[in-house]
């Protein structure tokens, strides 16, 4: 690429999708996103919002997490509309409590200064006090609703039907609106990647890992941090809902997991005891087969670029810059060739 006077289209309006639309109009790129129903319709918009950087050094996505809580300042520095709770996380869950040394944790009565409406603190807590939290929804429509003020287009209700292209290079994507001419299409649609990859023959495992989305009502807040542990992962959104999130069971619905979880806040949570479910969404998480994030151009053809990856949200502000940075200065050091698409047709890269 290298040239910021050329034409790049987004598949996809998700947080992902909006950052790299940000960052490169940002910097002067032509840009338009395309989505099939509107921003944040996708996993986006049933994300929990945890900015969640604390893993093992062997962690596939250990480089992004590693750098998200430092982007995400900067991204809302660059962007004051943009709105994050910098509150630190608080794991008491028995992954965690395995994981952390011993030195690194929180006692119960730290913990209970700490979060004073816990009933009965767990006896010890890792406490990351870096982490933050995002609304994925507000985050993703601030983020492009200022690449739309540096000249970016957004169309929504455009799905992506397939590519144009002239023998090896895609020129462009096919929508039931017409034909969209580009350099470069970027695909950042999630689940949706593996669909359209397919269709050319070309290989690139994506899986929908589902994820429940719980909004709670209370008269009044609760939670300074936020909360993980086996019994709940809960905190407070901007207007002082409670947001829960809970792993898609295996047997039973989600009605069920809504009211085991609210009896889990009341137990935990002093002040709790009126809260009532306000709604439950279920989110499709996109992840790729290996776990580790897919950033790169597909090797196949030229001018296609795919960026997938669970955690999303954590990762967005960094995988924004990351890409943005490829896609106007060519091939980037900084992002690792595990990360790269080409792993999946050579396994010699993984």
């Amino acid at each position: 690429m290298g040239l910021p006077d050329r034409h790049i289209i987004i598949v996809g309006a998700g947080i992902v999708g909006a950052s790299i639309a940000y960052h490169l109009a940002n910097r002067g790129v032509k840009v338009t996103v395309l989505d099939q129903n509107h921003p944040a319709s996708g996993a986006t918009g049933s994300s929990f919002g945890w900015i969640h950087s604390t893993v093992s050094e062997d962690a596939p996505d250990v480089l992004l997490r590693r750098a998200s809580v430092a982007d995400w300042h900067r991204l809302e520095k660059e962007v004051p509309e943009l709105w994050l709770h910098w509150a630190g996380a608080l794991s008491y869950d028995s992954d965690t409590l395995a994981s952390q040394a011993k030195e690194k944790m929180l006692e119960q009565a730290d913990i209970a200064r700490l979060e004073p409406a816990l009933n009965t603190p767990p006896p010890r807590a890792y406490f990351a006090k870096q982490d933050g939290a995002v609304d994925p929804i507000d985050a993703t429509c601030v983020l492009l609703e200022k690449a739309c003020s540096l000249g970016a287009v957004l169309k929504t209700q455009t799905p992506v039907l397939g590519f144009t292209r002239e023998g090896n290079a895609i020129t462009g994507v096919e929508t039931p609106q017409g034909t969209f001419n580009a350099d470069c299409v970027v695909l950042a649609c999630g689940t949706g990647i593996s669909p359209l990859l397919s269709a050319m023959a070309i290989s690139l495992p994506v899986s929908a890992s589902p994820a429940i989305l719980l909004r709670y009502g209370t008269p009044d807040r609760a939670i300074n941090t936020l909360l993980s542990g086996d019994d709940m992962e809960v905190r407070h959104a901007r207007n002082g809902d409670i947001l829960a999130a809970e792993d898609y069971p295996a047997t039973g619905g989600i009605d069920e997991i809504a009211s085991d979880a609210l009896t889990a806040i009341t137990r935990r949570l002093k002040g709790t005891g009126s809260a009532r479910l306000l709604c439950q969404s279920v989110g499709q998480r996109p992840v790729p087969e290996d776990k580790c994030p897919v950033m790169g151009f597909i090797s196949e053809v030229t001018g296609l670029y795919v960026a997938v990856m669970h955690p999303a949200v954590t990762c967005a502000a960094t995988v924004g810059r990351m890409v943005s940075e490829e896609l106007i200065g060519g091939n980037s050091s900084e992002i690792p060739a595990s990360y790269r698409p080409a792993r999946f047709s050579n396994p010699k890269l993984k």
